[in-house]
């Protein structure tokens, strides 16, 4: 049950920083070391957010919960929960596929936790690659891609990526739909080498790696 409740909390609260009464700051907090720590605390990662619960605080002099999240040595606070009533939060500022560690620690007027309850998790990693792209010269000044759709059903669109003659990459358009897989760029010149890939986008904002590129020269 507390598990399903956890995947609801994260779908409803995707794009937003944790819950009510969370703030950001940058206070400097001296250490109670009589404080409680959170029990139960679990995590729910997906690819560009990470969810938690906790069990509720029964320590009454509570007051909230700062959060502090590491990556590659780098530890900071992220967030203070400022309503010790609080049993979630999100983390919508991570990358798919990297570690991080968490640490939650409660809060009383000025004064936190000497130690608190950690958690290491890792994002869920990026959605592969589309797997097949094909370009073909469609007729005088037009080339056409053909792509295989994604088979993650999120998916609700791509977008195309195209290179000329060598040259960086730009962007090139949108295509809406996980089933649309055909695109005609009709921008294109005689005597120019044309790269394209395509990149995989779901509902939400989540993007797959860069499919391998598919190269034309008219």
């Amino acid at each position: 049950m507390r598990r399903s409740t956890l995947v609801l909390l994260a779908t409803v609260l995707l794009g937003f920083n944790g819950c009510s009464g969370v703030v950001q700051s940058i206070t400097v907090y001296e250490r109670d070391p009589s404080l409680s720590k959170l029990r139960d605390l679990k995590a729910l990662p997906q690819r560009n957010t990470i969810g938690f619960e906790w069990a509720k605080i029964t320590d009454s002099r509570v007051r909230g919960i700062n959060i502090y999240r590491s990556s590659e040595g780098e530890e900071r606070l992220v967030a203070t929960i400022s309503n010790a009533y609080a049993t979630h939060f999100v983390d919508t500022q991570v990358r798919p596929g990297q570690r991080y560690r968490y640490t939650f620690k409660t809060l009383r007027f000025g004064k936190e936790a000497a130690s608190g309850a950690r958690l290491e998790v890792r994002a869920l990693p990026p959605l592969r690659s589309v797997s097949f792209l094909k370009a073909y010269k469609a007729g005088e000044g037009a080339v056409k891609l053909l792509w295989r759709p994604h088979g993650n059903e999120s998916i609700n669109g791509y977008i195309i990526e195209r290179s000329v003659n060598g040259e960086a990459w730009r962007y090139l358009a949108k295509v809406k739909g996980r089933i649309m897989v055909e695109y005609i760029d009709t921008f294109v010149r005689r005597g120019r080498e044309y790269r394209y890939r395509i990149t995989a986008k779901s509902y939400d904002d989540t993007t797959s790696r860069p499919s391998q590129p598919a190269q034309i020269r008219l």
